[in-house]
């Protein structure tokens, strides 16, 4: 049998989403820092940030698992959450189509996704969170 190792599925994912938003036309995707934490205290916080987070996978197939990821995003004011929640509809459209046949892209298919719901936070930003479900393939060791 063959060893499997899946890529490090946060890693591409932050990569990837970064890039998406930087090419997209609209004015809340501007600026966006898209990472898999969120700022230490006492450092200032982007404008806009969304921050990916694998919360681990089950093996589904011999080469495939079942990854969870989870993604917050943190936009606008709580009194004006307009940008958060426009960001979070444009994050939930582009990880939703991530499956794609191209070199590099560990992604199979997005078997499932909830949200955006808001989140209740004591920073001022707006928070939205997302989940999703993806089926993504490894190679072998």
């Amino acid at each position: 049998m063959t060893a499997i190792i899946h890529d490090d599925l946060e890693l591409w994912l932050t990569g990837w989403l970064r890039a998406q938003l930087a090419a997209r036309p609209e004015p809340v995707c501007d600026g966006v820092k898209v990472d898999n934490k969120e700022p230490q205290p006492g450092t200032p916080w982007p404008q806009k940030l969304v921050v990916v987070r694998y919360d681990g996978s089950s093996l589904e197939e011999l080469h495939v698992d079942s990854a969870s990821v989870g993604v917050t995003v943190y936009a606008g004011t709580k009194a004006l959450p307009k940008d958060a929640n426009d960001l979070a509809r444009i994050v939930r459209a582009l990880v939703g189509d991530s499956a794609r046949v191209e070199p590099g892209n560990p992604v199979a298919a997005v078997n499932g996704s909830t949200g955006p719901v808001p989140v209740a936070d004591a920073g001022e930003k707006a928070v939205r969170y997302l989940t999703f479900e993806l089926a993504v393939v490894g190679s072998a060791l």
